[in-house]
């Protein structure tokens, strides 16, 4: 692979979000379905590529609303082309303001919810590492 070729965390968010977006469409997922997806997408994405970056625990929905934002506003021309077009996701983007805004609960609650499970998928993979660890020494 070129180094041209390999994409940033910011692109590789739109592309999958655009792919992701497209099979919802095309499964018949009405609208309100769709943008609520889309922010467990954004959110699953925001935990596993951000937040071990992240040096605080201040973390609110506006967070991932601002990581989505910076992707969308640093959108090169290489990735305009791969999108074919970007207004379907500024669309979304728009509807998922509105839900995060509207449904600020629900939101947190999300955000929160699939955090835990985050912690909690590490915590027992240092388990279980750190058991192996151990039953492979002699004594």
């Amino acid at each position: 692979m070129k180094k041209k070729d390999v994409l940033s965390k910011e692109e590789k968010l739109l592309l999958l979000l655009q792919i992701f977006i497209e099979r919802l469409k095309k499964s018949g997922f009405p609208h309100s379905k769709i943008v609520r997806y889309i922010w467990l997408f954004c959110v699953g994405y925001y935990i596993k590529y951000y937040l071990p970056q992240s040096k605080t625990e201040l973390i609110d929905r506006f967070t991932i609303i601002s990581m989505l934002s910076n992707a969308l506003k640093s959108i090169t021309p290489r990735v305009i082309v791969k999108l074919g077009y970007e207004h379907e996701i500024t669309f979304f983007f728009r509807a998922l303001i509105h839900y995060v805004i509207d449904n600020e609960e629900e939101a947190e609650g999300i955000y929160h919810e699939e955090r835990v499970k985050y912690e909690k998928a590490i915590l027992l993979n240092q388990v279980i590492t750190t058991r192996k660890k151990r039953n492979g020494k002699r004594l």
